[in-house]
């Protein structure tokens, strides 16, 4: 290894989002940040004036989701912190008997809410009433429990070595950046409780998808998500994760996983056909996909000043996707979810 090369393996150990000009750097990053120093990016308003403390606090959001897919059961868990207000919510549906856990809850000023960004150790936690929410991350694992009166309702402990992750920032907007981080058909250990109140343990078949985001989001904005993992008929680990509207500044987020591998993919287009269906292409033809749609997690929140129309449903996925790099994968009604978001904050 010459001197140059292990400068840039250091380099790439160790870096930080945040340049030392005060601004991201952006792109597609072969590893993850080091660090997300948000004290060193320098924020100004779209005139210029530079913004410090809580005034620039106030702009900054994050959050964390985590997709788990146990046979005909899918869970959903999310912290978020949107600075002026916390917010979390929890779901398990059974595809099969259409039941479903549901609960949410938002704390005003975000308190007891900590949400830490950091992509390589962190911890955070959400509690209100009778739900309380940990998320812990450290030396490639995540680790997540959501208790009810101190019973444990989903244990999970998510092995993210082996797994490309998908990490980039791209700028938002005149002024901003978004930073995102996913991972999907990871491992998982544990348990959970399901809606006929069994304790349900995960398997060898069980699969994870991580998504963690965070930046100076468009004060007004909206995008359409949709995360989809599965085995096909070949015992590949299939993991897609297409998105419009949120980071289309520089590049894209659209991503399919191959037992691990991370293939990028084309621009796509988000279409809805009618009440339950969707559909999904990429420009190059290249991915062709039927979305229909069934149970809904929905929120319509309208403060004049700050809103939020928020729609995840559980879907079938249908079609295909060919790539030159490897072999074609067909989905044929894949358990997976849409998103539908519109915020304004």
């Amino acid at each position: 290894m010459t001197a140059i090369d292990a400068m840039t393996q250091s380099w790439k150990s160790t870096m930080d989002l945040i340049q030392t000009n005060g601004q991201p750097r952006y792109g597609r990053f072969e590893h993850v940040p080091s660090r997300i120093n948000l004290d060193d990016y320098i924020y100004k308003t779209p005139y210029g004036q530079v913004l410090k403390g809580w005034r620039k606090q106030l702009k900054y959001k994050k959050f964390k989701f985590c997709g788990l897919q146990h046979e005909h059961y899918s869970i959903g868990i999310a912290i978020v912190d949107l600075s002026w207000a916390g917010h979390a919510f929890y779901y398990v549906y059974d595809h099969l008997s259409q039941k479903v856990i549901e609960w949410n809850a938002i704390q005003p000023l975000a308190l007891k809410t900590q949400l830490d960004e950091q992509p390589l150790f962190s911890q955070s936690f959400f509690k209100k009433s009778a739900y309380q929410f940990d998320m812990q991350h450290a030396n490639g694992v995540r680790y997540i429990q959501v208790t009810k009166h101190g019973e444990t309702q989903l244990k999970a402990r998510i092995f993210c070595a082996g797994t490309d992750a998908l990490s980039m920032c791209s700028p938002t907007g005149i002024n901003g950046w978004t930073y995102t981080q996913k991972q999907t058909t990871l491992a998982v250990e544990g348990f959970f409780i399901s809606p006929d109140q069994q304790r349900i343990d995960f398997n060898e078949q069980s699969l994870a998808a991580l998504d963690d985001t965070c930046g100076f989001l468009r004060p007004e904005t909206a995008w359409f998500w949709l995360s989809c993992q599965f085995r096909d008929q070949q015992e590949r680990r299939i993991g897609l994760n297409l998105a419009s509207g949120v980071n289309e500044s520089f590049g894209n987020e659209n991503a399919l996983w191959v037992n691990g591998r991370l293939y990028p993919l084309n621009d796509v287009l988000f279409e809805q056909q009618n009440e339950t269906t969707w559909s999904i292409r990429s420009l190059d033809q290249r991915l062709n996909l039927l979305v229909e749609t069934g149970w809904c997690r929905f929120e319509n929140i309208n403060l004049r000043l700050i809103g939020s129309q928020f729609n995840q449903w559980q879907t079938k996925v249908t079609g295909t996707i060919d790539l030159e790099a490897v072999e074609s994968v067909v989905l044929n009604e894949q358990y997976g979810l849409l998103e539908q978001h519109y915020a304004k904050w």
